[in-house]
């Protein structure tokens, strides 16, 4: 069952790939993808078959088929445009890329305790990455033809720019003691244990501010910097986004990480409501019309703090599906989309059976983390 299993995730990932490579690359209309959907299909089932009993290169096969898609949509993108061949290249080293160097990170991810595979891996990975490749593709591309950015970095002030880049390096820095500071005693080991993050964060800014100021001054125009920067955003999103659904299962064992995740994705669409009715918040009458702005501020501080204080989840998560509902009032329920995620996150909040530290448990020796690294469920 686990053999049939296994071709059948890398025969869907064979036929959706086929179809997009003979309908679309190839202009072969509906005819073309099913041929290609089949063909693909048939190729990639019969070139796994062998590879059953060995493990390590059928991880490898499985993740080299689920990021050839992604690949193809950035080689043949508009940001390139070089058509069927960059499309093939792309999806190659896409394909290379994932089974030889991915494929051992997430694997060194998941034996350290911070990444878990779900059954579906692979077919999540192609249909996420496919999915955010194509979106960030084309909104990259509408965002930098729709505003003047050379203008604008030739406007702004040099200091402007520098100032608010640093601002978000400290920022991050903050964070990154703050989150050291949880297997630390003191804020002198914490600032020292996030020193390495700290200059990742630094050099990162100062490679900004090195961009900014060749945009400033004309040594480079934006365009010509977005045609290179865009698809390999686009590329990178496409990894990260379907990647961080295996460590929030990991970190949910510790937290009630992924309900609270759930929660502000949901607070986003209340707080676009809110947001989209702000100029008539100060008219006479319209004070129901703060529900939106300040239900989206609650949920999202009650979903910050149900991961600070996770042993209070159930207190926690009872408010935040109560500010969900309370969502419906003011803000049509974040255009209805973030008032059943907010419920649903909540719901996972008040659910969450992560284990109680060890001192709770009675052992006399302090824990090296707030809370065990281990649990017997995937959601904790």
């Amino acid at each position: 069952m686990g053999k049939m299993f296994e071709i059948g995730q890398i025969a869907v990932i064979g036929a959706l790939t086929g179809a997009f490579i003979g309908g679309i690359v190839l202009q072969g209309g509906i005819e073309g993808a099913l041929w290609g959907g089949l063909a693909l299909a048939a190729v990639l089932a019969a070139a796994v078959w062998p590879l059953l009993e060995r493990p390590t290169a059928l991880m490898r096969a499985k993740y080299g088929a689920a990021a050839f898609l992604p690949g193809m949509l950035v080689g043949g993108s508009q940001w390139l445009s070089i058509g069927v061949v960059g499309a093939a290249v792309g999806g190659a080293a896409s394909s290379a890329l994932a089974a030889f160097v991915a494929s051992r990170l997430i694997v060194r991810q998941e034996e350290q305790g911070r990444y878990i595979r779900t059954r579906f891996h692979y077919v999540w990975l192609f249909f996420g990455g496919s999915l955010v490749t194509f979106f960030a593709l084309n909104a990259l591309f509408v965002a930098e033809r729709a505003a003047p950015w050379q203008t604008w970095a030739r406007s702004i002030p040099m200091a402007v720019q520098s100032s608010i880049v640093l601002a978000f390096v400290l920022l991050g820095y903050m964070i990154c003691i703050g989150w050291k500071k949880r297997k630390t005693e003191t804020w002198r080991q914490a600032r020292s244990a996030a020193r390495r993050a700290g200059g990742a964060l630094l050099v990162g800014g100062l490679l900004l501010i090195a961009a900014a100021s060749m945009f400033h001054y004309d040594f480079l125009s934006v365009h010509d910097a977005a045609r290179f920067v865009g698809p390999l955003l686009s590329y990178a999103l496409g990894w990260i986004l379907p990647c961080a659904v295996g460590f929030l299962f990991a970190a949910n064992r510790h937290r009630p990480v992924l309900g609270s995740v759930l929660v502000m994705i949901g607070a986003i669409f209340v707080l676009i409501v809110g947001i989209s009715v702000f100029p008539m918040l100060l008219l006479p009458g319209s004070g129901l019309m703060w529900a939106g702005l300040v239900t989206g501020l609650v949920m999202i501080v009650l979903a910050i703090l149900s991961m600070i204080k996770p042993q209070s989840h159930v207190t926690i998560g009872s408010f935040l599906i109560l500010a969900s509902i309370l969502s419906f009032v003011g803000a049509a329920g974040g255009l209805i989309i973030g008032g059943i995620i907010g419920l649903l996150g909540g719901a996972l909040v008040v659910g969450w059976s992560g284990k109680q530290t060890e001192k709770q448990e009675g052992h006399s020796s302090p824990p090296a983390s707030p809370l065990p690294p281990h649990s017997p469920t995937m959601t904790g």
